[in-house]
């Protein structure tokens, strides 16, 4: 009986990797004439790194002109094995089940055979659905709106505080300081601060770009500790110089806001959330309810209502 492909792992291979295995084909073609097999092997694990079994697994590819792929149930061991031959070029690895989040990663075989980077053994991380809760979840692209001037954002408003906009609280302060003589002449300094001490942002690592890895790109839970209280993004042209672009769309962070400590200085209540991209073009997720560490978005329960077509979120 041959196995099917879900449709969402059908999606991600055929419309994310396809595309990029067409042009890089198209390209190896000219170069490669030799075909070679390449065989892959998918070991899944979950958060503990604990195989898991009867994972829906695929392997796209592009081959005569035809996207396709190789499908199937890991084992007990958690493994699925899928093999092709093919001239070169990019592969695409998802991996599904009820109760995780997908996971997807794109491979590169490169132009010319190697038996080692064609025959990849490759393990990749399920992330649990645990809690998925609601959270005020917004896309936001917008500079400051004043110049060399801290300007507050209140995260479950969604706008700049008064007069800027109808904020209330000062969650995090954004001050922007650019001086511009031309087009390729200026100097951009973005501060990210925050009103109180015990407040602040870290970043946390990622392996993979943004659509890439597991849909939940953060942690479960946000931390306890760790957290700066700012950070600083430069954007540098001078002519004759080397040009300093700090920003990232792959970047997580996660944050600290609305902290009350006692008179011992201990923590009493805080807001956790965190944030996908970099500043200032980026998504917000903030947990509503103080002392949870919860960041793991439901994104069918937007605490914002009425967002604009380019405000919503759909990340986990």
């Amino acid at each position: 009986m041959k196995l099917q492909m879900p449709e969402t792992l059908n999606k991600y291979i055929m419309k994310e990797f396809i595309w990029v295995v067409f042009l890089v084909m198209s390209i190896s073609c000219a170069f490669a004439q030799t075909k070679h097999e390449w065989k892959v092997t998918l070991n899944i694990v979950d958060d503990d790194g604990q195989p898991v079994t009867r994972v829906n697994a695929g392997v796209g590819y592009y081959t005569n002109r035809v996207s396709t792929s190789i499908n199937g149930l890991t084992d007990t061991n958690g493994s699925f094995t899928a093999s092709n031959s093919s001239y070169g070029g990019e592969l695409g690895f998802a991996a599904e089940k009820p109760g995780y989040y997908t996971t997807r990663i794109p491979y590169l075989l490169g132009f010319g055979y190697n038996a080692i980077e064609w025959n990849p053994v490759k393990t990749l991380v399920l992330k649990k659905i645990e809690t998925p809760i609601p959270m005020y979840a917004k896309r936001l692209n917008a500079q400051p709106p004043e110049n060399g001037k801290p300007v507050g954002y209140d995260l479950m408003v969604g706008d700049w505080v008064v007069p800027y906009g109808k904020g209330i609280t000062t969650d995090i302060f954004f001050t922007r300081e650019y001086n511009r003589k031309s087009l390729q002449d200026y100097d951009y300094k973005l501060t990210v601060g925050f009103p109180k001490s015990e407040d602040g942002i870290q970043a946390f690592p990622v392996q993979y770009r943004n659509m890439e890895g597991s849909a939940l790109r953060s942690p479960h839970k946000a931390p306890t500790n760790g957290y700066q209280t700012q950070i600083v993004k430069l954007n540098v042209s001078h002519p004759g110089q080397k040009l300093i672009f700090d920003y990232d769309e792959n970047r997580v962070y996660i944050f600290r806001v609305r902290t009350a400590v006692d008179n011992r200085g201990n923590i009493i209540s805080a807001h956790y959330g965190k944030i996908y991209g970099d500043f200032m073009q980026f998504k917000y997720y903030l947990n509503p309810t103080p002392n949870s560490r919860n960041i793991e978005f439901d994104p069918k329960q937007n605490l914002f209502k009425n967002l604009k077509p380019d405000e919503i979120v759909s990340a986990p």
